[in-house]
């Protein structure tokens, strides 16, 4: 604004500075510079002002930057609108009509909302879009055209299901009260307030323990009870490549179902990986680590970081530590799937890794010397018995055969 009012200016004194009239030309910008301030003074509330000079004719990177990185971020909201209901929190207000603008509106059990004039309003089920229309057309009586805007100040509880490949499936409250979460997050839960701010996807995934690792994260589906829309949902895509669509805003009556793949050994090995790393993704690996180590046993790996055969072994103690230097050729990692067959892989730790799945079993095998030594050891526990029973027929023998009292005399 100012910097068309001194165009002007500019354009009004050429004549007088032509002239030699310093002093109107002088007078001229005193007056227009006291009307542009006062015109700059008076512009109505969400009218931009110019806060810093362009140039004329270049496009500004920021501003442009802004508005792709806004519509990405609302993308995910925008495909779904938000259905009023009880314990919503509403505000109204109506353009240069403060009589009838309202604050902290709360819809009651009943769907309705108290707004004067009109009393009683039944709005669950309606939509922000429609609630302003429907107040507006109420209002004609009173204004004309009248602009009404609807603000939702705070969102009601709700609940959603969740149900297939994941740890803990079951019903999970979504509660979006800022204050409230606040509070969770003062008494010393951090990460609370981050996790459960939106209803997103990924956040209700977080809250039933993550996904399975047989878990078709591909092919998620989210269906609503109320209004029968449904979405397939690919949060590999989420995960790779940051499509930020893929974790959708839920509303009341959604349900999450999770399905599983027809067997374990369909699960891709590099999906898999990318999935580790996930919040989404179940954060603890259960692997039972058996034979030359120091502590055998069952152990609880991190998914995003330690989640492979040698941080395995290392947590298990390592090899054992008269054998310090030891270094086995063959690790072998036994799976079961759902059909209860075992097959087993054989890794070399010393020259290849192996990112290892929920359940698996881990066989460090003795060192070859020891295992001679075993294997004779065997052979003698088998010769034994039979070198014992060998003796004691030969005893028995002995110990009946009547000649053994015979004894030879001469007799003359």
């Amino acid at each position: 604004m100012l910097k068309d009012c001194f165009k002007n200016y500019v354009e009004q004194a050429k004549p007088y500075r032509k002239m030699g009239s310093v002093a109107l030309a002088s007078l001229l910008a005193f007056s227009y510079t006291a009307y542009c301030e006062g015109v700059q003074r008076t512009l109505p509330v969400g009218i931009p002002t110019e806060r810093k000079l362009i140039s004329i004719g270049e496009p500004s990177f920021q501003q442009v930057s802004n508005t792709q990185i806004n519509a990405k971020i609302v993308a995910n909201f925008t495909g779904r609108k938000y259905r009023l209901g009880p314990n919503d929190v509403l505000t109204v207000a109506v353009y240069d009509a403060p009589e009838f603008s309202q604050d902290n509106l709360l819809v009651q059990p009943d769907g309705n909302i108290t707004l004067a004039p009109f009393g009683a309003m039944d709005v669950a089920g309606l939509t922000i879009d429609e609630l302003q229309r429907e107040i507006a057309d109420r209002l004609k009586y009173y204004l004309n055209q009248p602009k009404v805007t609807v603000k939702l100040e705070r969102t009601k509880p709700f609940q959603v299901y969740v149900t297939g490949g994941v740890l803990r499936p079951g019903a999970y409250e979504m509660v979006t009260d800022v204050s409230r979460i606040q509070m969770v997050n003062n008494q010393g839960f951090p990460g609370v307030l981050m996790e459960r701010k939106l209803p997103l996807l990924s956040n209700v995934l977080v809250a039933a323990g993550g996904l399975r690792y047989d878990a078709d994260f591909e092919h998620v589906k989210v269906r609503n009870r109320f209004d029968g829309s449904a979405f397939e949902i690919n949060l590999l895509d989420l995960v790779q490549n940051g499509n930020t669509e893929q974790d959708l805003f839920l509303v009341a009556g959604d349900s999450v179902e999770v399905p599983s793949l027809p067997t374990p050994y369909a699960v891709n090995e590099k999906h898999y990986k990318s999935m580790l790393g996930a919040s989404f993704f179940q954060k603890e690996i259960p692997v039972k680590v058996v034979g030359y180590v120091n502590k055998p046993g069952l152990y609880m790996l991190d998914g995003a970081q330690s989640a492979n055969l040698n941080s395995a072994i290392g947590q298990a103690g390592g090899y054992l530590a008269t054998e310090a230097s030891y270094a086995p050729h063959k690790v072998y990692v036994s799976r079961v799937d759902k059909n209860g067959h075992l097959t087993t892989t054989t890794v070399d730790p010393r020259h290849e890794d192996m990112s290892l799945r929920p359940n698996d079993v881990v066989y460090v095998p003795n060192k070859i010397t020891p295992r001679v030594g075993n294997a004779f050891d065997y052979v003698a526990r088998l010769v034994m018995p039979i070198a014992s029973m060998a003796a004691g027929a030969n005893n028995w023998a002995l110990l009946f055969d009547p000649r053994r009292f015979n004894v030879n005399v001469n007799t003359r």
